[in-house]
């Protein structure tokens, strides 16, 4: 009998609370805010909020720098990352064109079926557009005086072919070589083709592909659309570099600014937690910064 009044105890002291509790939320009052818009309240310093770089996921390469080629000086810890070589064509470092980047491709063409050449594929694809100049540049040698005659082209995995230029290679000493390309179609995944036309046997070294439109028109300079956005936003602090790109994956890894000041040649590729990257250096993002 005591236990069973300790329940009906329990019940009705569980039913007040929840009556009390259904009471209360019953007659909380309903608070009203009037915010008028145009008034300005307590000022806010630019400087408090802005743009955070970080050179992962293609933030630089493939991204804010107007770069289209992968791994353009053969660098990476894979001197392939992005190259598909075809033929007779091995990576070599003897007499180098440049000391901070020694390695080069080397290629030999005796009429081989396959041909000889290069593909690269880009940063997940080369974006092109219909109509819009390309700046192609490399530096080269050949093995004899004679010259040797590679073909450029813009291909996709189809073998489909939006523009095709011509270069004559011609010296045993490093000289930088170049061509506009004015692709007549749009395409989001182009690959770069170069391939020999002459038998012979030449180096190749840090090829490039530049959009000839960048962001205020600056050479080795920055993609158009992007910087532009980033401008738009106003930023009051630019802050770079940031995150894991400060340490590196080593001390002698980290982070370098004297590694990027300078022509694009000497620019030190960077090892960093994603994969190895060839930043577009400090000037170029000190350019943007400033703006």
């Amino acid at each position: 009998m005591r236990r069973k009044n300790m329940k009906k105890t329990a019940a009705l002291f569980l039913l007040s609370v929840g009556v009390n509790c259904m009471t209360a939320q019953d007659i909380v009052p309903v608070h009203e805010f009037d915010i008028d818009i145009q008034k300005v309240g307590s000022p806010i310093q630019s400087t408090m909020y802005g743009i955070f770089f970080e050179d992962i996921n293609f933030g630089a390469d493939g991204g804010l720098y107007a770069e289209l080629i992968k791994n353009r000086s053969f660098e990476f810890e894979n001197p392939w990352g992005g190259w598909e070589p075809f033929g007779d064509v091995s990576i070599a470092e003897k007499n180098p064109c440049f000391n901070k980047n020694p390695h080069y491709a080397h290629l030999t063409y005796t009429g081989q079926i396959t041909g000889t050449g290069l593909e690269n594929e880009g940063f997940k694809g080369i974006g092109i557009k219909a109509d819009e100049n390309y700046d192609f540049s490399l530096y080269a040698r050949t093995e004899t005086n004679n010259p040797i005659k590679l073909r450029i082209e813009l291909v996709n995995r189809d073998n489909d072919i939006y523009e095709t230029q011509h270069l004559e290679i011609k010296g045993k000493d490093w000289k930088k070589y170049s061509v506009i390309l004015s692709p007549k179609a749009t395409e989001a995944k182009s690959r770069l083709r170069i391939t020999m036309e002459t038998a012979g046997t030449l180096d190749m070294e840090h090829i490039s592909l530049f959009p000839e439109k960048t962001f205020n028109n600056r050479t080795n300079g920055l993609r158009r659309d992007l910087a532009q956005a980033l401008k738009d936003l106003k930023p009051g602090i630019f802050r770079f570099p940031g995150g894991c790109i400060v340490e590196g994956t080593t001390i002698a890894t980290r982070y370098q600014w004297k590694n990027t000041v300078g022509p694009a040649y000497q620019y030190q590729p960077m090892e960093l937690y994603i994969s190895s990257q060839e930043i577009p250096g400090l000037l170029s993002i000190l350019r943007f910064g400033i703006l």
